[in-house]
């Protein structure tokens, strides 16, 4: 009778596998028998974010506005987190790895790199840098400053042009035709949500949809958003 769970369903990045609380009280349900104790309570939902300013929600508010709009199966739909604290709006770049590997040893030394988790071992020796770290791996966990590293280069060939036009909001059976981007924007929310402080989207390569994205995130506006969700950074 002492269990506490806590979790984000948007941050489920297993592919096939979703997580949802309504499932565990239908477990309650089976296993409580006559005890009716043992059935947990319904979720509470928190929406107070302690950990990320409002620079950074607002850019992890718009990657869950593609995720539900486009896959509305994919986890249950909540009111957005609201932060406690303003904070700088994301920094997006284009550099090439000799300059990056140059800026993380001394200007940007202690940035966290986040990768897909499949190129986190090449990125490590690449730029012979050790706080480099799988999407999924640092699930759970925070840094302070996050760079998120060629995350849309290194996307499958056949997803690079649904990005894109995803990003340019472009009417497509996303759900049916493109299943794979559901994960993908799981992930890149993760990634997004793991920075307390300073946010920097880098991409050391062209690729079609980061060549959406870098358009996205510096020139989208929302209602709510008078600016762009980020900043260009051209002299990182």
């Amino acid at each position: 009778g002492g269990l506490f769970l806590a979790g984000d369903p948007a941050q489920s990045v297993v592919e096939g596998t979703d997580f949802r609380f309504e499932e565990i009280r239908s477990v309650g349900y089976f296993i409580a028998g006559d005890d009716r104790s043992l059935i947990p309570s319904k979720a509470m939902v928190v929406n107070r974010n302690f950990r990320s300013h409002r620079g950074i929600l607002d850019t992890s508010s718009a990657i869950l506005d593609f995720l539900f709009n486009n896959f509305p199966g994919s986890a249950k739909q909540l009111n957005k987190d609201h932060g406690v604290f303003n904070g700088a709006r994301p920094e997006v770049a284009k550099i090439d790895v000799e300059k990056l590997s140059s800026l993380l040893s001394d200007k940007l030394k202690g940035t966290v790199v986040l990768v897909h988790d499949e190129s986190s071992p090449h990125w490590r020796r690449t730029l012979n840098y050790q706080l480099v770290y799988g999407i999924r791996e640092s699930k759970g966990l925070e840094f302070r400053n996050v760079m998120i590293l060629d995350f849309f280069a290194e996307l499958p060939l056949a997803d690079q042009k649904p990005w894109r036009n995803m990003l340019l909001k472009r009417d497509a059976d996303f759900q049916n035709d493109h299943s794979l981007l559901e994960t993908q924007l799981k992930l890149l929310y993760v990634a997004v949500t793991r920075c307390i402080e300073r946010l920097f989207v880098v991409e050391s390569k062209r690729s079609v949809a980061g060549d959406a994205a870098v358009r996205w995130l510096t020139t989208s506006k929302t209602a709510k958003l008078k600016d762009a969700l980020a900043t260009h950074n051209n002299v990182m």
